[in-house]
């Protein structure tokens, strides 16, 4: 990712918590880092997995005071990190040209932190290439979403368009296939990814209760669902974005 790849955005500076999470944005060259707050144990532990910080001295503090600090919903490991919120990845400058096999995500509207977040973690995980939120009506870059993402906000690029049904069709110009994800979709996933396995493809997923909105959905080329028991309506959307990345995977593997 070259330099021009990113845009420089000013908003407030808040907490990164939680071993992962602090660890992966110190070792980010593109996050910017104010203040690194550890107990003495997270301090030994820090120090065996990356040495001595010579940019950023630690303050040694007791797990209370981190928890008063960061409220006490925060499960912080003894690890608090001060940072600036990540430069914003632009959309046109998402490359396709590496190879098929590394899907993108594309979240119509999904709101809550910890659900984007673990999407955020499936993506690294099963290879994935980007997330694609909406700007408005959804989540802002916080500890909870960094913390949900186990460390992977670091190295996925979290990319806000203004406009989810343009930027689709932008990607299905440059020749992604878009799946949505519908529990009454025409087709069975598996199916779906079988005929698209050579492809670039984009899982396109809906806010719980709300679904994908019917200008998102014209977008789509395929209205796919995950063959689930009959006496469950839905996934949450992170299980559901989880199964997708993975089932790519094994498309991919069987294919090759």
């Amino acid at each position: 990712m070259g330099k021009n790849s990113y845009r420089k955005k000013t908003c407030k500076r808040y907490w990164v918590f939680g071993f992962h999470p602090v660890k992966a944005a110190l070792l980010n060259p593109n996050r910017v880092s104010y203040r690194l707050i550890l107990t003495q144990n997270a301090a030994n532990k820090l120090q065996k997995v990356m040495g001595t910080l010579d940019h950023l001295k630690p303050e040694i503090q007791s797990s209370k005071f981190i928890a008063d600090l960061l409220g006490s919903d925060a499960t912080h490991q003894g690890f608090a990190l001060e940072v600036e919120p990540l430069p914003e990845y632009r959309f046109d400058n998402l490359d396709l040209a590496d190879g098929p096999f590394k899907p993108i995500v594309l979240l119509d509207q999904v709101t809550d932190p910890q659900n984007v977040g673990a999407i955020l973690r499936s993506a690294e995980a099963f290879f994935g290439r980007a997330v694609i939120t909406t700007s408005r009506n959804t989540p802002v870059e916080s500890g909870v979403l960094a913390k949900a993402s186990s460390g992977a906000i670091e190295r996925i690029p979290l990319i806000r368009v203004s406009n989810l049904s343009v930027a689709m069709k932008v990607l299905k110009e440059k020749g992604c296939w878009l799946i949505g994800l519908d529990p009454f979709g025409e087709d069975e996933l598996e199916k779906v990814l079988q005929v698209t396995s050579d492809v670039n493809i984009g899982f396109v997923m809906g806010a719980e209760g709300k679904g994908l909105r019917e200008s998102v959905r014209n977008q789509c080329d395929y209205l796919a669902k995950i063959a689930i028991n009959c006496t469950i309506d839905s996934l949450n959307v992170s299980n559901a974005a989880s199964i997708c990345l993975y089932s790519a995977q094994v498309i991919k593997n069987r294919s090759n």
